[in-house]
């Protein structure tokens, strides 16, 4: 017996060319028209992403790269921002309402506002800042809003009062707190201090009276040669002559009551400090703008030296050192801080992608689903006919 085998059918696996590129040509207008409109699609995706973009650097000293985040936290707060639009009555405007939605935005504020650092010696030049480790130092704040509409910049400026305004309460509540602890800790220093002093005074007086009784009863005592050489160290003054040992009194009498003098001027300075300081921290527990709290620490100063004589020199030298460190806040933080170039009138477009990509990338988009769609039409179209075919034969 002989096993018999079917011939192996032949299975046409190429692909004729000619007959693909006749089907494209044949649907050319379709392909054409789909990719038209994938262009299309593409102009419109890139203007619907058009955003007017306005960006400033914002120059902040004090502000330096290792304590960035104490401020960051406090920037990044919704909530915060909110509460100074609020306070300011800005709320309801079209730049604090536009804020407003970027902080509702998930990370909207972190987004807006970057930390920016020196690089070169001659940027800090060209920034007006003075940085003594220019690697890695900060020198403010970029801050960049984008919306569909254009702004002119304005929120930018706005954003950046609530920057100046979050550094001021930030580094106020820090200071008026340490500084109102600090003095009210110091009062009792001094009075513990001054209450030694006393104790030193009574008992140098009883000494001396004693020396002075010696003296009176012993008249040949203050004839020993002074010239003697005694090794003066603790607890070997009585070797001394009675008539030394009394100079060496009053001469203590008079440095501990110098002391005493010094003690109280330092005594009134520091509760002077400590009324200011105090007042100022618990003006800060109000709702009120760092602007605002730095104008009026005149007026709580005025308050913590009512009835207090000017004409007194610790009064009149306290009243000034306030009043330096005052300035030093407002060239701090109202003059320093500002814009290297005001964010108004910089605003710019930009578009995700851009117009000509847009055309482009919606071209081949739409150029490569019109061809998809003529191959599965003739596919479609071929079997349809090869069906009607075998029936006609049946």
């Amino acid at each position: 017996m002989q096993n018999t085998q079917p011939h192996a059918q032949p299975y046409d696996d190429e692909i004729d060319l000619r007959q693909l590129v006749a089907v494209l040509w044949r649907q050319k207008v379709m392909i054409t028209a789909i990719g038209i409109l994938g262009a299309a699609i593409g102009v419109g995706a890139s203007i619907s992403s058009t955003k007017h973009v306005a960006e400033g650097l914002f120059i902040t000293p004090g502000v330096s790269a290792s304590n960035y985040k104490r401020y960051e936290s406090v920037f990044s707060n919704g909530a915060r921002l909110q509460q100074y639009l609020q306070s300011t009555n800005q709320a309801t405007t079209h730049d604090g309402a536009l804020l407003v939605k970027l902080a509702d935005e998930p990370n909207g504020l972190t987004n807006a506002l970057k930390p920016e650092f020196a690089f070169t010696d001659r940027d800090s030049k060209a920034f007006g800042v003075k940085v003594e480790d220019a690697a890695g130092a900060m020198i403010g704040v970029r801050i960049q809003v984008a919306h569909t509409a254009p702004t002119g910049g304005t929120p930018v400026t706005l954003l950046a009062e609530y920057v100046r305004d979050s550094i001021i309460r930030v580094d106020m509540e820090s200071t008026m707190l340490s500084q109102c602890n600090s003095f009210r800790t110091r009062e009792q220093e001094l009075r513990n201090a001054q209450i030694q002093n006393d104790f030193a005074i009574r008992q140098e007086e009883s000494r001396l009276a004693n020396l002075r009784d010696i003296i009176a009863r012993n008249p040949e005592a203050s004839s020993i040669d002074n010239r003697q050489i005694v090794s003066v160290e603790r607890g070997t003054e009585r070797f001394l002559s009675p008539a030394a040992q009394l100079v060496a009194s009053e001469i203590q009498i008079g440095e501990l009551k110098l002391a005493e003098v010094l003690r109280e001027r330092d005594r009134i300075a520091s509760g002077l400090k400590r009324d200011y300081y105090c007042q100022a921290q618990q003006a800060l527990q109000q709702p009120t703008t760092g602007r605002a709290f730095l104008d009026g620490t005149q007026n709580i100063q005025a308050a913590a030296f009512q009835g207090q004589d000017k004409s007194i020199d610790v009064v009149e030298q306290t009243w000034n050192e306030l009043d330096v460190e005052r300035a030093n806040w407002t060239n701090t933080y109202l003059q320093s801080m500002r814009f290297v170039a005001s964010p108004e009138g910089t605003e710019l477009k930009q578009r995700k992608p851009g117009l000509a990509l847009g055309i482009v990338l919606g071209g081949m988009l739409g150029g490569m689903l019109g061809i998809m769609i003529a191959l599965i039409r003739a596919w479609w179209r071929s079997g349809f006919e090869a069906a009607n075919a075998n029936n006609t034969k049946a």
